[in-house]
């Protein structure tokens, strides 16, 4: 298979309560899927088994005398009950069965390994067995013989290397401490301090790599705070502000997306979480027999067609237990995603072609009409289209890059689409029944984009025109956050009422274009607005010097700053423009249309309908938030 080097690939999945366990065979199977975000320098799987018996399993890579291992182990006062090795390619695991008193004796133990260079501790826990190695998926999960293996819970990741080395397991994922496991998607650029934070807790030894630190900052924040307390503070929701100084060395930061397995004692727990601005992938779903995690929507489809399956909001986190269910869903107001349309038309059967070889396919079959069926996860569809005015329709769900540089061609997709969706499309048409993923349109230029359901983060990122060419994006569902952000020209209509809970920093950076969004929205989501912190700072000040009353200054106080500053008198705007950037923050109105908006925006809404079989004409009607630049 010809791969693109792509960024890593996660999957977990855990049973529910009353199903049965779940073979190793099928975390290989979905991680293998999309074996294309990884490379051969690491794959890595974790198990989770609840049970009830006192034993305690330790693995440690170790390339030296077994002898010498055991013997450090006794120094440190941990005593051996039971072991057995595991012979990997590269370097032999020795399991051991323990006994020991104080937990920090593992910590001591493998930083004597690690300075001496020759061996790592890498799994401990109860219920826990970490199986991880250097090779694709496939290649590991047969190094361990995981298809003969069966667990309540696995996590499973494929490495794209990017901060440290590939040639020796330690530095695959999953990364465990005590009952707990992680595997991680991204880069934690909070990796100095949360590493000085656990070096002041007494963990000093790292192999080196940013995602190691996340399993020891969960373990010693679960050791202190319950588990949603652990969570805001790592996702940096925390609200009480001496919990929040306290442990600021906790906090990641960076572009990722991360699964934690927990066992408590009494019950495994499968958590999820990504940044605050979701820069990585994270879909989760949910059947009858079990919840899900994953990079791509066709890691679960291939196992479960018909799971419920959303995505993950942006600086939240999902939390499912198995004796419990799902605790946290990971999003407000949730909706899930619509199941794959059924196969109505002959065409091209995608089963069983690589996952970056459909887009030639097509071009190869490619009359004015075609149909793709079986499309899952397939990516860079149409990236080499012609300009040839052709309608294509795909049935499933399409992976990244979707259409991206697209002239003239129309696409249906019957199904969801992943990220990167139209990327500099400059003409056309695509019209999706189901759901899109984020970044839809970025730097569109030209063309229509109409969207039945609801997208993702990021929305129409630097859409801009030129000429005539005025792109035109509709939404009839909600959206994440950074709709429209930096965008120059174009127009973005969102149907849905507003009250659903959209997304927040609407129109951010923008320069041009309009926002068109049915019904109201909270103030507070458009923009980037300076903090209450640096709100309340202003206008004091503002105060002191006499250009604003104390009655203004109370007013003003209840207020978000981007209504604080169209009441603020002409001489104040000098003062108050130090606190943001003339585009950071956009002008808005809640209004009904005006007439010229009115017979702009029919011909756009009829099209929708007719394109999408809608009936939205009648909204043109309703009050909308209409958000434009602001003049400056």
């Amino acid at each position: 298979m010809n791969y693109i080097p792509s960024s890593c690939g996660l999957f977990g999945i855990m049973r529910k309560k009353e199903s049965g366990k779940i073979p190793g065979s099928i975390p290989v199977k979905c991680l293998d899927y999309i074996r294309y975000r990884g490379s051969d320098k690491g794959s890595g799987y974790a198990s989770f088994n609840l049970n009830d018996t006192n034993s305690f399993t330790v693995k440690i890579f170790y390339n030296d005398e077994e002898e010498k291992l055991r013997t450090l182990l006794q120094e440190h006062g941990i005593g051996i009950n039971s072991s057995y090795m595991e012979k990997g390619r590269s370097i032999k695991s020795c399991c051991y069965d323990i006994a020991f008193e104080d937990s920090r004796s593992l910590d001591e133990v493998n930083a004597a390994l690690w300075n001496e260079g020759n061996g790592r501790l890498y799994s401990a826990g109860k219920s826990l067995l970490v199986y991880k190695g250097v090779g694709y998926p496939d290649a590991v999960g047969d190094e361990y013989a995981l298809n003969e293996k069966n667990a309540d819970m696995w996590l499973a990741h494929t490495r794209q290397p990017t901060n440290s080395p590939g040639y020796l397991p330690y530095w695959s994922h999953p990364f465990s401490t005590f009952n707990i496991a992680i595997v991680h998607n991204g880069d934690i650029s909070s990796f100095g301090a949360n590493r000085e934070y656990l070096k002041s807790r007494g963990v000093t030894s790292f192999v080196g790599t940013d995602s190691e630190v996340i399993a020891h900052i969960f373990r010693e924040l679960i050791g202190e705070y319950d588990l949603i307390t652990a969570l805001k503070i790592m996702s940096g929701n925390m609200d009480d502000p001496e919990i929040r100084y306290k442990t600021r060395g906790c906090v990641l930061d960076g572009p990722y997306t991360l699964i934690i397995g927990y066992d408590d004692g009494h019950d495994i727990y499968m958590i999820a979480m990504a940044d605050r601005t979701k820069l990585r992938p994270a879909i989760l779903g949910e059947d009858e027999n079990n919840v899900f995690v994953a990079s791509e929507e066709s890691q679960i489809r291939i196992i479960s067609p018909e799971a419920k399956i959303w995505t993950l909001e942006p600086g939240s986190f999902f939390i499912s237990s198995m004796r419990n269910g799902i605790i946290k869903y990971g999003r407000k107001n949730l909706k899930t995603r619509g199941k794959v349309h059924k196969i109505k038309k002959k065409g091209i059967d995608a089963r069983n072609i690589e996952y970056n070889r459909l887009d030639s396919e097509i071009i190869r079959f490619m009359d004015n009409s075609v149909h793709i069926n079986n499309v899952a996860g397939h990516r860079h569809i149409g990236i080499t289209f012609p300009d040839k005015h052709r309608n294509i329709t795909l049935y499933g769900n399409a992976g990244n890059c979707l259409m991206n540089l697209n002239e003239n061609n129309n696409v249906t997709v019957r199904g969801n689409v992943a990220d990167d969706c139209c990327d500099s499309m400059s003409g056309g048409m695509l019209k999706i029944f189901g759901e899109a993923g984020d970044v839809l349109g970025q730097a569109l230029s030209g063309g229509r984009i109409y969207v039945e359901g609801n997208v993702g983060n990021r929305a129409c990122i630097q859409m801009r025109e030129y000429g005539s060419s005025i792109p035109c994006v509709v939404i009839n569902g909600k959206f994440d956050d950074y709709l429209g952000e930096y965008m120059a020209g174009g127009t973005i209509i969102v149907l849905s009422n507003s009250s659903r809970n959209f997304g927040k920093y609407i129109g951010s950076g923008m320069l041009g274009g309009k926002i068109f969004i049915r019904g109201r929205v909270k103030s507070q989501n458009i923009g980037v607005q300076p903090s209450n912190l640096i709100k309340s700072g202003m206008l004091k000040a503002l105060k002191i010097a006499g250009i604003i009353e104390n009655a203004q200054y109370n007013k003003m106080m209840k207020e978000n700053f981007i209504d604080i500053i169209r009441e603020l008198p002409e001489d104040a705007q000098i003062y108050a423009r130090k606190y943001y950037s003339g585009h950071q923050i956009p002008d808005y109105e809640y209004r009904s249309l005006s007439s010229g908006e009115k017979h702009d925006l029919k011909s756009i809404i009829h099209d929708f309908d007719s394109e999408i079989g809608k009936n939205s004409l009648k909204y043109l009607n309703d009050k909308f938030t209409v958000i434009r630049s602001r003049k400056v």
